[in-house]
């Protein structure tokens, strides 16, 4: 299981059908969070494979990742947890 908190750890960056987050910070200390359908944020234009989906520009940044299941995306700040969630995995057999 992971776990993340003020000293450390960290959550899972990936699903079990390809979503990925990236933490980015181009206007540090202001962290963002990128959703990516594939894993890579570099392929696509924004909108088109990946989605800016958080930014903490009003807390501090503390922990993003996926719930082990894949359903759950958590971001949590100083001041906030942000949750989202959707109700299967798009995994093609």
């Amino acid at each position: 299981m992971h776990i993340a908190g003020l000293f450390g750890g960290g959550l899972h960056n990936t699903t079990p059908d390809g979503w990925a987050l990236d933490v980015v910070s181009p206007e540090w200390p202001n962290d963002r969070v990128l959703l990516s359908a594939d894993g890579d944020i570099y392929k696509d234009p924004p909108g088109q494979g990946w989605w800016h989906v958080f930014h903490s520009n009003y807390s501090t940044f503390r922990a993003a990742g996926f719930s082990p299941s894949g359903l759950t995306l958590a971001v949590a700040t100083s001041s906030d947890l942000t949750l989202w969630t959707r109700p299967a995995l798009n995994v093609h057999t």
